[in-house]
């Protein structure tokens, strides 16, 4: 996981978050916490001991209404925020909802954003992509080469709204001084994704298991 301005933070792994400067009594918000990255950090925050975590699924609270996510920061006054909610999908879903994917992403992340820092919130770590890079950045990739290039086309609506995510956080620190960080996770695969959003590795164990289970001999 490549991260801009801030330490590693490696929510599957073993790492430490309660030395990072979270108290064991902290009220933690994930937003996205039943999606594939927020659920791993979820399970990752229970493993390490911290009780007082706060999630809402999108019945219980719609991110991209404004009005209701100040409310909800007012009543539940997070301490920690990490910001796994997005609209994510596919080559397909990106190609086709190009409006959707912008518009939504856009207005979940300023929402949570923003909302952080009108609430006091200590600290907030905005999950990005590495879909942020050029097409044809050099690699390894290094952070400098963000917006020296043309996107990937086949997701740049979803690029751009993270992008735009990385750059309210950089400018909550410089005008307000917030501890607001991103972090771009990398090949994720695992629990909590799902048909028609699969990432490569994801949608090929499926194809591999159901294949299994129908006795086919090739793949």
């Amino acid at each position: 996981m490549k991260t801009m301005n801030s330490p590693r933070f490696h929510p599957a792994s073993t790492a430490d978050v309660s030395a990072a400067e979270i108290p064991a009594d902290a009220r933690i918000y994930v937003a996205g916490h039943g999606g594939l990255v927020g659920s791993a950090i979820w399970r990752e925050l229970e493993r390490q001991g911290f009780r007082r975590l706060i999630g809402r699924t999108r019945a219980e609270l719609d991110l991209l209404d404004t009005g209701a996510v100040r409310d909800f920061y007012a009543a539940e006054k997070p301490e920690y925020v990490f910001v796994a909610a997005a609209k994510v999908g596919g080559i397909h879903a990106n190609s086709t909802q190009p409006a959707q994917f912008l518009y939504e992403n856009l207005q979940i992340q300023n929402n949570l954003i923003h909302g952080a820092y009108r609430s006091g919130v200590k600290k907030l770590l905005f999950l990005g992509s590495s879909c942020i890079y050029p097409r044809l950045a050099p690699q390894p990739i290094k952070e400098e080469y963000l917006l020296s290039g043309p996107l990937e086309p086949t997701n740049e609506w979803y690029a751009i709204a993270k992008i735009a995510g990385i750059r309210l956080c950089q400018a909550c620190r410089r005008q307000f001084g917030c501890h607001f960080i991103s972090a771009m996770p990398t090949n994720l695969y695992g629990p909590g994704d799902f048909p028609g959003h699969e990432r490569l590795a994801t949608a090929g164990r499926l194809m591999v298991e159901e294949d299994a289970i129908a006795g086919k001999k090739t793949v």
